[in-house]
């Protein structure tokens, strides 16, 4: 094990949540070094009964208190802590018990994170924190074949939980700076939002285009997953013209596309469905004459954005996902030796680490342990990230994202673009302008010497630089590692790439439905012995990956104001997709099979399930509670 320090050594987190969401942010603590203690009101609480909760509880202490009989401790360890995350509903009695909503008055350096449903305030503010039902408010359930459809990965959790990840993080930041903590508040409601980003164009059409023309495999003829002669199944993931003629001539479809002007862009170009369904069906009968090895291998070998669809358990035995480190191994006291999540983030000065399995047992958590805060502080309005500029080399979506929830959360982002825009300014959709807003733009050409002066000179004035291109292609701008440090050695770097960077697929073209086939989630949502279902406008890999570069960049920030450190920070979409997949990307002895759903039968049971009106669709949902999910409520 390095010697180096991680992101959160010496810090302390006292976690009071009980759900996924919460559990996943302080996975993200721990693994960079925080100390979480989770409290649990009874016995059976401490091994949870759900088998994600062995990723999501590793690393972390438990110890036994209630809420109520224990309030006083709780509340003396909360004013003691650094940190202290609770999901605890807005009208939940144990909110005035545990003091939480003078937390930060009372200790001013502490950061107090809380995870609600829908938000502290408005008329679903007391609705139940149901994901399915969460999901389907929101907008973000995929039509396939003109209707609903269940997403089987728990998306709204794993949006809630990178949000309050990063939120906790850079407010940390601030706290370094100003000597105040502060308040944190997210939902399920803008995890789910996070996938489904809203803005409108005057009267253009939603970006996610219409959804009754997609079928479970996608729609576009060069952006679908497709049926091999063997059986096997290939996504192609043509974003732009370049890739659909280099793809089509791969497939001697070259004639075809030469003939029509509309059929040469990426997804979205065909304006009608008569020509969308000829070139999709001419496709799809070309790529069932070959097995899905040997098509993929060609489409790779013209630089074509293609992969075989792998289910979740060929997923965890992929070259570039070990390369990776994605799949950690673990002794777990209920499942036994478990293959699971590993770290999802690469920083190269303050490398985190994974403390063990979950907790056998509860232990004593004896309050003086906590340190007293000094409640002195400069006093601050300002957002976390004020002050900070941001050097943003993104495109598309998981790069531009990410800069879009950084200036949320107060930073400087300048856009950084070649002459003619990034590849997605062009069509000044509605996605475009949802994921930068908040940003200012400037444009240089770096294949010029003016340019790369123009680059360096703003690498050398910015404290964050964050690009989300190919391994290498800042080096070409003349943004490579040795001149950024002489630049500006308190730099972080952020990347977000497709597959990582390096590995035997580090320089290949990757968009989020290579991830969605490669990580497994396309098999997972389609079911066993089911075709694979595309995930749709979703981009699950895109999103998360974005949010996930929000932490990342929040952690390198954090680690230089605390240790002085500037570095390089890593992550990708395949570390995205196997956050994503969740407790299906996991391995040990007796696993038993999570529900699914298909694009033709798309309810997972009784409840939840979607049933017809005579004006659109329902969503019902239905499930057990445990007792202290209960006394939580109330």
């Amino acid at each position: 094990m390095s010697d180096a320090h991680s992101a959160l050594d010496g810090l302390t987190v006292v976690d009071l949540s009980t759900g996924r969401a919460a559990a996943l942010a302080s996975m993200f603590l721990s693994d960079n070094g925080a100390r979480v203690v989770r409290v649990a009101s009874q016995t059976e609480d401490v091994l949870r009964d759900s088998d994600i909760f062995a990723v999501y509880d590793r690393g972390k202490e438990v110890t036994l208190l209630d809420p109520y009989s224990d309030g006083e401790t709780i509340r003396e360890m909360c004013d003691g802590a650094d940190v202290v995350l609770e999901d605890l509903p807005p009208s939940s009695n144990l909110r005035d018990t545990l003091g939480l909503d003078g937390l930060t008055s009372r200790s001013q350096r502490v950061v107090h994170c809380s995870i609600t449903a829908y938000g502290t305030d408005g008329p679903l503010r007391d609705e139940p924190a149901d994901h399915d039902l969460v999901a389907a408010r929101m907008g973000m359930l995929p039509w396939l074949v003109g209707k609903p459809v269940h997403v089987v990965h728990p998306l709204a959790y794993i949006g809630a939980g990178l949000l309050a990840a990063a939120g906790i993080v850079a407010t940390l930041f601030r706290r370094e700076r100003t000597g105040r903590g502060g308040r944190v508040d997210t939902s399920l409601m803008a995890g789910a939002l996070l996938y489904v980003p809203k803005a409108v164009v005057g009267d253009a059409p939603d970006w996610h285009g219409d959804p009754t023309a997609l079928n479970p495999q996608g729609g576009g003829p060069f952006y679908s997953v497709y049926e091999c002669a063997d059986g096997r199944w290939a996504q192609l993931g043509c974003i732009h013209s370049g890739f659909v003629q280099s793809a089509a001539a791969v497939l001697g479809l070259s004639e075809m596309i030469a003939s029509d002007p509309q059929l040469q862009g990426g997804p979205g170009t065909i304006k009608d469905e008569e020509t969308r369904k000829r070139v999709f069906d001419a496709v799809a009968g070309v790529m069932r004459t070959r097995p899905a090895a040997d098509w993929v291998a060609d489409l790779q070998a013209a630089d074509v954005p293609c992969d075989v669809t792998l289910t979740p358990e060929e997923a965890m035995d992929d070259p570039q996902i070990v390369h990776n480190e994605l799949v950690h191994d673990l002794d777990d006291p209920k499942l036994g030796a478990t293959k699971m999540l590993g770290l999802p983030l690469k920083m190269s000065g303050t490398p985190g680490r994974i403390r063990g399995a979950r907790a056998a047992a509860a232990s004593s958590y004896d309050v003086e342990d906590s340190r007293p805060r000094d409640t002195e502080s400069s006093s601050s309005g300002a957002l976390p990230l004020d002050g900070v500029r941001v050097m943003d080399m993104t495109n598309v979506i998981a790069g531009p994202f990410a800069g879009r929830l950084l200036a949320d959360m107060g930073a400087d982002v300048v856009k950084f673009e070649p002459p003619r825009g990034e590849i997605s300014r062009p069509g000044g959709s509605a996605m475009f302008l949802a994921l930068n807003a908040n940003k200012r733009a400037v444009s240089a050409n770096t294949k010029t010497d003016e340019g790369k002066e123009v680059a360096r000179r703003l690498a050398a004035s910015s404290d964050l630089m964050l690009a989300n291109m190919r391994p290498g292609a800042t080096d070409r701008m003349g943004l490579d590692s040795e001149t950024l440090a002489s630049l500006n050695p308190q730099l972080v770097q952020t990347h977000i790439t497709a597959y990582g960077w390096d590995g035997p697929y580090a320089q290949r073209p990757g968009v989020d439905p290579i991830s969605q086939a490669i990580s497994g989630l396309q098999h997972a949502q389609g079911g066993q012995g089911q075709p694979p279902v595309y995930l749709g406008a979703l981009a699950p890999c895109d999103y998360a990956g974005g949010a996930l570069g929000a932490l990342a960049a929040a952690l390198g920030l954090l680690a230089r104001e605390r240790l002085g450190v500037g570095q390089k920070v890593d992550t990708n979409l395949l570390a995205s997709g196997s956050i994503v997949s969740a407790d299906g990307f996991m391995r040990f002895e007796g696993r038993e099979r999570g529900r699914h759903a298909t694009g033709e039968e798309p309810d997972v049971g009784a409840y939840p399930r979607f049933y017809r009106t005579k004006d659109g669709w329902i969503s019902i949902a239905a499930g057990e509670f445990s007792e202290a999910e209960l006394e939580a409520a109330f």
